[in-house]
């Protein structure tokens, strides 16, 4: 048997549902402009979040890394270290969760309806030789519904 000979099908291990492949495909060229559109936004996304006591202000840029960091009063040069301390790591963890919800309004469009489980993937628990194995259709509005 030569390599061109050996097939995917023929090993048990390796049968795909090809018409799961087919409709992987087609998804995915529905999705180039809106993945596109997407990249672009994301790419100009800025974020500034102030801190409860307004005394700090963080700001995020592409990709969530730390941009500013402004100290709107002197208060923190009382603060104790660990005082200062939580209340930087409080308002970036504050910018981090709002750049997140953007960036989920941003991915909205990418998602909706995909064939592909997006909470899934971002969590790191995507297997996608099962999934094509087991061939489901609709599987990502399952998995988004968990």
């Amino acid at each position: 048997m030569t390599t061109a000979d050996h097939r995917p099908d023929s090993h048990p291990g390796l049968a795909f549902d090809r018409a799961k492949i087919a409709e992987l495909v087609a998804d995915s060229e529905r999705r180039m402009t809106a993945i596109a559109d997407a990249q672009q936004r994301m790419a100009e996304l800025t974020v500034s979040t102030r801190s409860r006591d307004r005394s700090l202000s963080v700001g995020l840029g592409a990709g969530g890394v730390l941009t500013e960091l402004t100290f709107h009063t002197t208060a923190y040069r009382d603060m104790a270290p660990a005082q200062l301390s939580k209340l930087v790591l409080d308002t970036v963890t504050a910018a981090r969760a709002e750049y997140a919800e953007h960036v989920s309004e941003l991915m909205a469009p990418v998602r909706a309806g995909a064939a592909l489980p997006y909470e899934q993937i971002m969590a790191g628990t995507f297997d996608v030789s099962a999934f094509l194995r087991e061939g489901h259709v609709g599987l990502a509005d399952q998995g988004d519904q968990a």
